[in-house]
């Protein structure tokens, strides 16, 4: 990278911390000689917003954790050329989605009336984040399972509970769902600070404000062992990523929707060569006695998120146990307009991984509900297909 473009992304992250994004774009793209943005292209109208969760259209300050990188000189710590792969990333970014203009409901679609959707705050040595909690009425009175779920950029709790619609889902099955929320002084896109180094360690930053609400929540409710499981949507997905890298212990499983593997990018250059599909190998997780299951699910037309990730995900987990069984099939919906490539790797009958592409989906939730923001209603149900995956082993023992 030659010192000019070093110096263009140093006034670019500038600006952006100055509240001035649109200025950030400008130069970026005159350093890329991609002009001033003046001939932006225009925004695709979907029947549903696909969610920029990562990095939203033509606006750098919702890079994630943009407002809040310390690398002075903008050089990646992986790779010294990146100039091409930021350079396709831009373009794609001035594509503006449509914005959700749905109602956000803080409701409980589908739950009993007695179960509870309340709000709550945590506090830990690392941070503290409010938090919202659906608390499921179960015959013993007792949840189940806990499941930890990590909104995208520009959402919120409700607004991502009503999207994926796991609280009616976890009243079926009597689970406990935490709902942390972002805030905007941690990000002013309110993402997950996922490629952040500080946020990429144990008993530190963002991972251990989650990991320490999950273990609160698990001893006050007495959550069951092997029942505890926490997934996120892009920015969220990269981020219940590098928890379950982190903090294996308590996570039987894993759901990384959009997203992007642990120690995928160390700071902005390398996350938005990672997104466009140009990142580099995935850090290797802290070598614990406990193994996170993981479910991955992406779709093959994402234009924020490259569906390469997906794939390094799950050739990551194959390579770590190459003994695993592994086995392809294709699932045609019924029920929806997208069909799925289902990837899966065995260790005797338990699934420990498992990738789903969903042909032709953009970057949202698939199969979520209208009342929410930033899903795909024509995918198929990756909400339930989570839950049945994280309750799989104890399913058929």
């Amino acid at each position: 990278m030659n010192e000019h473009f070093a110096s263009a992304m140093r006034r670019a992250t500038a600006a952006v911390r100055d509240g001035q994004p649109h200025q950030a774009t400008s130069i970026i793209r005159s350093a890329l000689n991609l002009g001033d943005g003046t001939d932006a292209v225009t925004p695709h109208k979907a029947a549903r917003p696909m969610a920029s969760d990562s990095v939203p259209a033509r606006d750098p300050s919702a890079m994630p954790g943009l407002a809040t990188l310390r690398t002075p000189s903008g050089v990646s710590r992986t790779s010294g050329r990146l100039s091409h792969p930021l350079g396709t990333v831009v373009k794609t970014l001035n594509a503006r989605p449509v914005q959700n203009s749905a109602p956000i409901v803080p409701a409980t679609p589908g739950a009993p009336t007695d179960a509870r959707f309340i709000s709550r705050t945590f506090k830990g040595r690392a941070g503290s984040r409010d938090y919202r909690l659906f608390v499921p009425q179960t015959k013993s009175g007792a949840p189940n399972g806990l499941v930890v779920m990590l909104h995208g950029c520009n959402q919120d709790p409700d607004d991502f509970a009503a999207g994926t619609e796991m609280n009616r889902l976890a009243a079926a099955h009597g689970l406990l769902v935490a709902y942390p929320g972002q805030t905007r002084r941690a990000n002013m896109s309110g993402c997950w600070n996922w490629f952040d180094p500080d946020h990429q360690r144990r008993d530190d930053g963002e991972p251990a404000i989650i990991a320490g609400l999950t273990m609160a929540l698990l001893d006050e409710f007495a959550i069951p062992s092997g029942r505890v499981f926490v997934a996120g949507l892009s920015a969220g997905g990269a981020m219940a990523a590098v928890v379950a890298a982190t903090y294996p212990e308590p996570y039987a499983a894993a759901g990384i929707h959009s997203g992007l593997g642990y120690g995928a990018a160390t700071d902005m250059m390398s996350a938005f060569s990672a997104m466009a599909g140009s990142g580099g190998p995935l850090r290797a997780a802290p070598l614990t006695a406990a193994r996170t299951r993981l479910i991955i699910v992406h779709g093959t037309a994402d234009k924020t998120v490259a569906p390469s990730n997906a794939a390094t995900i799950f050739d990551a987990m194959a390579d770590a146990s190459p003994c695993l069984q592994r086995r392809v099939g294709r699932v045609d919906s019924s029920s929806s307009g997208r069909s799925e490539f289902v990837h899966q790797l065995f260790e005797g009958d338990i699934i420990v991984a498992e990738m789903r592409m969903v042909e032709g989906m953009g970057h949202a939730w698939a199969g979520g509900s209208e009342a929410g923001s930033y899903t795909d209603p024509t995918g198929p149900d990756s909400s339930a297909a989570m839950v049945r995956f994280f309750l799989a082993p104890d399913a058929r023992a």
